[in-house]
Protein backbone atom coordinates (compact mmCIF):
# COMPACT_ATOMS: atom_id res chain seq x y z
CA UNK A 1 0.00 0.00 0.00
CA UNK A 2 1.27 3.04 -0.84
CA UNK A 3 1.63 6.28 1.39
CA UNK A 4 -1.39 8.79 2.29
CA UNK A 5 -1.17 11.53 -0.33
CA UNK A 6 -0.86 13.68 3.10
CA UNK A 7 2.16 11.89 3.86
CA UNK A 8 3.84 11.82 0.90
CA UNK A 9 3.31 15.71 0.58
CA UNK A 10 5.08 16.21 3.83
CA UNK A 11 7.88 14.07 2.92
CA UNK A 12 8.38 15.99 -0.59
CA UNK A 13 8.16 19.67 1.10
CA UNK A 14 10.15 18.79 3.93
CA UNK A 15 13.18 17.12 1.05
CA UNK A 16 12.77 20.48 -1.29
CA UNK A 17 11.94 17.25 -3.48
CA UNK A 18 15.66 16.22 -3.50
CA UNK A 19 17.03 12.84 -2.20
CA UNK A 20 17.64 12.57 0.70
CA UNK A 21 20.67 10.69 0.40
CA UNK A 22 22.69 12.17 -2.98
CA UNK A 23 20.83 15.63 -2.90
CA UNK A 24 20.03 14.94 -6.40
CA UNK A 25 17.05 17.81 -7.42
CA UNK A 26 14.66 14.50 -8.73
CA UNK A 27 11.39 17.49 -9.26
CA UNK A 28 8.36 15.00 -10.74
CA UNK A 29 10.87 11.92 -10.66
CA UNK A 30 11.59 11.71 -6.96
CA UNK A 31 10.17 8.94 -5.38
CA UNK A 32 8.70 8.59 -1.64
CA UNK A 33 10.18 5.22 -0.14
CA UNK A 34 9.74 3.26 2.93
CA UNK A 35 12.59 3.16 5.06
CA UNK A 36 11.46 0.15 6.76
CA UNK A 37 9.40 -2.03 3.92
CA UNK A 38 5.89 -2.80 4.38
CA UNK A 39 6.88 -6.52 3.48
CA UNK A 40 8.87 -6.31 6.67
CA UNK A 41 6.65 -4.19 9.03
CA UNK A 42 7.18 -0.85 8.02
CA UNK A 43 3.88 1.75 8.50
CA UNK A 44 2.80 4.75 6.05
CA UNK A 45 3.79 7.21 8.45
CA UNK A 46 6.08 10.30 7.78
CA UNK A 47 8.68 8.45 10.37
CA UNK A 48 9.03 5.62 7.84
CA UNK A 49 9.40 8.32 4.82
CA UNK A 50 12.17 9.06 2.73
CA UNK A 51 12.44 10.81 -0.57
CA UNK A 52 15.08 9.06 -3.10
CA UNK A 53 16.21 9.71 -6.59
CA UNK A 54 16.01 7.13 -9.12
CA UNK A 55 19.35 5.46 -8.27
CA UNK A 56 19.06 5.83 -4.96
CA UNK A 57 15.93 4.22 -5.39
CA UNK A 58 17.35 1.12 -6.95
CA UNK A 59 20.03 0.52 -4.22
CA UNK A 60 17.08 0.72 -1.32
CA UNK A 61 15.12 -2.13 0.47
CA UNK A 62 17.95 -4.71 -0.77
CA UNK A 63 19.61 -4.32 2.85
CA UNK A 64 20.39 -8.14 4.31
CA UNK A 65 21.66 -8.05 8.01
CA UNK A 66 22.57 -12.27 7.60
CA UNK A 67 25.01 -11.10 4.91
CA UNK A 68 26.98 -7.78 5.16
CA UNK A 69 29.42 -7.60 2.67
CA UNK A 70 27.69 -6.04 -0.65
CA UNK A 71 24.87 -4.83 0.90
CA UNK A 72 22.68 -1.92 0.45
CA UNK A 73 21.68 1.18 2.15
CA UNK A 74 20.23 0.22 5.98
CA UNK A 75 17.32 1.22 7.22
CA UNK A 76 19.52 3.10 10.10
CA UNK A 77 21.55 4.51 7.41
CA UNK A 78 18.61 5.90 5.37
CA UNK A 79 17.28 7.15 8.24
CA UNK A 80 20.05 9.30 9.19
CA UNK A 81 20.54 10.73 5.63
CA UNK A 82 16.75 11.36 5.86
CA UNK A 83 17.07 13.10 9.41
CA UNK A 84 20.31 15.24 7.77
CA UNK A 85 18.74 16.85 4.96
CA UNK A 86 15.46 17.36 6.35
CA UNK A 87 17.47 19.22 9.03
CA UNK A 88 19.50 21.21 6.35
CA UNK A 89 16.10 21.61 4.27
CA UNK A 90 14.38 23.54 7.81
CA UNK A 91 17.20 25.79 7.80
CA UNK A 92 17.41 26.87 4.52
CA UNK A 93 13.94 27.38 4.01
CA UNK A 94 14.71 29.96 1.01
CA UNK A 95 17.03 27.38 -1.02
CA UNK A 96 15.28 27.54 -4.84
CA UNK A 97 13.92 24.33 -5.58
CA UNK A 98 16.60 22.61 -7.86
CA UNK A 99 19.41 25.12 -6.99
CA UNK A 100 22.62 22.80 -5.85
CA UNK A 101 25.93 21.52 -7.04
CA UNK A 102 26.43 17.86 -8.06
CA UNK A 103 29.29 16.40 -6.55
CA UNK A 104 31.27 13.14 -7.23
CA UNK A 105 34.58 11.90 -8.18
CA UNK A 106 36.79 9.93 -10.97
CA UNK A 107 39.11 7.44 -9.79
CA UNK A 108 42.57 8.85 -11.01
CA UNK A 109 45.08 5.70 -10.02
CA UNK A 110 45.10 2.63 -7.76
CA UNK A 111 47.02 0.77 -6.27
CA UNK A 112 47.28 -1.89 -2.89
CA UNK A 113 48.10 1.20 -0.70
CA UNK A 114 47.22 4.59 -2.27
CA UNK A 115 44.03 5.54 -4.05
CA UNK A 116 44.21 8.68 -6.10
CA UNK A 117 40.42 10.76 -7.05
CA UNK A 118 39.98 13.81 -8.46
CA UNK A 119 36.70 15.89 -7.19
CA UNK A 120 34.41 16.55 -10.12
CA UNK A 121 31.57 19.13 -9.38
CA UNK A 122 28.95 20.96 -11.80
CA UNK A 123 26.00 23.61 -11.42
CA UNK A 124 23.07 24.40 -13.60
CA UNK A 125 21.77 27.75 -13.37
CA UNK A 126 17.48 26.71 -12.86
CA UNK A 127 16.94 30.50 -12.37
CA UNK A 128 15.40 32.70 -14.75
CA UNK A 129 18.03 34.99 -14.88
CA UNK A 130 21.96 34.90 -15.85
CA UNK A 131 24.59 35.19 -13.03
CA UNK A 132 27.23 37.67 -13.60
CA UNK A 133 29.69 35.38 -12.47
CA UNK A 134 30.47 32.96 -9.49
CA UNK A 135 33.14 32.03 -7.15
CA UNK A 136 33.41 28.54 -5.15
CA UNK A 137 34.76 27.07 -2.38
CA UNK A 138 35.92 23.35 -1.22
CA UNK A 139 36.95 22.32 2.25
CA UNK A 140 38.58 19.17 2.44
CA UNK A 141 40.34 17.59 5.93
CA UNK A 142 43.89 19.14 6.27
CA UNK A 143 45.06 15.34 6.75
CA UNK A 144 43.96 13.91 2.88
CA UNK A 145 46.87 14.86 1.07
CA UNK A 146 45.62 17.05 -2.09
CA UNK A 147 47.29 18.15 -5.50
CA UNK A 148 45.46 21.16 -7.28
CA UNK A 149 45.27 23.52 -10.12
CA UNK A 150 44.56 26.76 -10.93
CA UNK A 151 43.07 26.67 -6.99
CA UNK A 152 43.74 29.23 -4.51
CA UNK A 153 44.12 27.91 -1.56
CA UNK A 154 45.18 28.01 2.67
CA UNK A 155 44.48 26.38 6.15
CA UNK A 156 41.38 27.45 8.19
CA UNK A 157 39.34 25.97 10.70
CA UNK A 158 36.26 24.62 10.53
CA UNK A 159 34.50 23.15 14.18
CA UNK A 160 38.02 23.03 15.67
CA UNK A 161 39.53 20.59 12.63
CA UNK A 162 41.63 22.40 10.38
CA UNK A 163 40.63 21.83 6.62
CA UNK A 164 42.18 23.06 3.35
CA UNK A 165 40.06 25.71 1.52
CA UNK A 166 40.48 25.97 -2.13
CA UNK A 167 38.75 28.52 -3.71
CA UNK A 168 38.03 29.20 -7.85
CA UNK A 169 35.93 32.04 -9.50
CA UNK A 170 34.71 32.92 -12.46
CA UNK A 171 33.64 36.20 -14.32
CA UNK A 172 32.00 34.50 -17.33
CA UNK A 173 28.05 34.77 -17.36
CA UNK A 174 25.92 31.38 -16.80
CA UNK A 175 22.70 31.48 -18.66
CA UNK A 176 19.68 30.09 -17.60
CA UNK A 177 19.58 26.60 -17.89
CA UNK A 178 23.44 26.57 -18.87
CA UNK A 179 25.42 23.68 -16.82
CA UNK A 180 29.18 24.97 -16.21
CA UNK A 181 32.26 22.65 -14.53
CA UNK A 182 32.90 24.38 -11.35
CA UNK A 183 35.45 21.62 -10.29
CA UNK A 184 36.45 19.98 -13.91
CA UNK A 185 38.28 17.38 -14.47
CA UNK A 186 41.22 18.68 -16.69
CA UNK A 187 44.98 18.63 -17.43
CA UNK A 188 45.50 22.44 -15.29
CA UNK A 189 42.41 22.94 -13.74
CA UNK A 190 41.48 19.75 -11.37
CA UNK A 191 41.65 19.06 -7.57
CA UNK A 192 42.74 15.53 -6.94
CA UNK A 193 43.11 13.97 -3.28
CA UNK A 194 44.55 10.52 -1.85
CA UNK A 195 43.28 8.20 0.26
CA UNK A 196 45.74 5.67 1.74
CA UNK A 197 46.03 3.23 4.80
CA UNK A 198 47.08 6.58 7.25
CA UNK A 199 44.07 8.22 6.48
CA UNK A 200 41.28 5.50 5.82
CA UNK A 201 40.26 4.88 8.97
CA UNK A 202 40.17 8.65 9.45
CA UNK A 203 38.06 9.17 6.43
CA UNK A 204 35.64 6.50 6.97
CA UNK A 205 34.60 7.82 10.23
CA UNK A 206 34.27 11.39 9.83
CA UNK A 207 35.87 12.94 6.69
CA UNK A 208 34.03 15.27 4.62
CA UNK A 209 34.11 17.32 1.66
CA UNK A 210 32.40 21.18 2.01
CA UNK A 211 31.70 23.15 0.06
CA UNK A 212 30.74 27.14 -0.47
CA UNK A 213 28.99 28.38 -4.44
CA UNK A 214 28.09 32.14 -4.74
CA UNK A 215 26.45 34.13 -7.30
CA UNK A 216 25.62 37.58 -8.34
CA UNK A 217 22.05 37.06 -7.70
CA UNK A 218 20.92 33.73 -6.13
CA UNK A 219 21.33 32.33 -2.52
CA UNK A 220 24.64 30.98 -1.17
CA UNK A 221 24.32 26.81 -1.89
CA UNK A 222 26.07 25.50 0.74
CA UNK A 223 26.89 21.59 1.36
CA UNK A 224 28.72 18.68 2.16
CA UNK A 225 29.62 15.00 1.83
CA UNK A 226 31.09 12.37 3.42
CA UNK A 227 34.50 11.42 2.01
CA UNK A 228 33.35 7.99 2.59
CA UNK A 229 31.89 8.53 -0.41
CA UNK A 230 33.85 9.78 -2.65
CA UNK A 231 36.43 7.28 -2.99
CA UNK A 232 35.89 3.03 -3.41
CA UNK A 233 39.41 2.17 -1.52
Amino acid sequence: MPFPRVVRDEALVKSHRRCCVCHEFGGRSVNVHHIVQEADGGPNVIENAICLCLRCHAEAGHFNPRHPMGTKYSPDELRAHRDQWWSHCQTHPDEPLGLCLEVGFMVRSRTADLHKYRLVIGYTNTLTQAHDGWKAQVYIPAYVPVEVGDFDRCDVRIDGAVYVELETQSSAKVFPGETIEVVPNMQHFFLEYEVNHSNYNQVLRAGKVIWKFFTSNAPVIEGEKPLAELQEF
